[in-house]
């Protein structure tokens, strides 16, 4: 109840870079952490805007042998959850455009990088902010491995381009509000 207190808090300050009206239900954590794929050990997931942390929370569990970078600007959501979050996940207070640069900073490679699961609400972002973190996604996601993005409008997406990423079929998720997309993108 907190979290979700926090959450709607935040999404009436900062609506624009919170893009949801009620935090995410368990059957979309289920169809975003589902679409992650196979993961090594010792690999890790890059979250982009946990938020209070409900992916957070799910991918620890599905991949416990995983480090989970969870980058967030937001500062109320970043302290929150940096207090709350699974031992394997580290809160990163930053921009998702700049992902080469906060692994650099972990020394981290490329390689390094199983998923990158995002939460972004990259729909209603200023400017070229967008793209910016699509194409900072591409930078660090080596060929074959999976970006995993949820939308309220597959047909917004439709503006955006993706080089250097195959699109995978969509799954709809209806018990969400509102209903929800999860887009899966494979780095070619």
């Amino acid at each position: 109840m907190r979290d979700t207190l926090l959450f709607l808090g935040q999404m009436a300050r900062r609506w624009r870079t919170t893009g949801a009206v009620v935090p995410s239900s368990r059957g979309l954590t289920r169809g975003m952490v589902d679409a992650v794929g196979d993961v090594a050990p010792g690999q890790v997931i890059l979250e982009l805007g946990p938020g209070t942390g409900v992916f957070t929370r799910a991918l620890a569990a599905r991949y416990p042998h995983a480090r989970l970078l969870a980058v967030e600007v937001n500062p109320t959501f970043a302290d929150r959850l940096a207090a709350t979050a699974p031992p394997t996940a580290e809160v990163v207070r930053g921009c998702a455009s700049e992902l080469p640069a906060l692994l650099a900073a972990r020394n981290l490679e490329p390689d390094d990088v199983a998923a990158v699961v995002s939460g972004l609400p990259l729909l209603s972002l200023p400017g070229d902010l967008p793209e910016r973190v699509l194409a900072s996604v591409a930078a660090v996601l080596p060929p074959g491995r999976r970006y995993v993005q949820f939308t309220y409008s597959v047909r917004a997406w439709r503006r955006f381009a993706t080089p250097g990423f195959e699109r995978r079929p969509s799954r709809k998720v209806w018990l969400n509000v509102p209903p929800a997309n999860v887009l899966t993108f494979v780095r070619s």
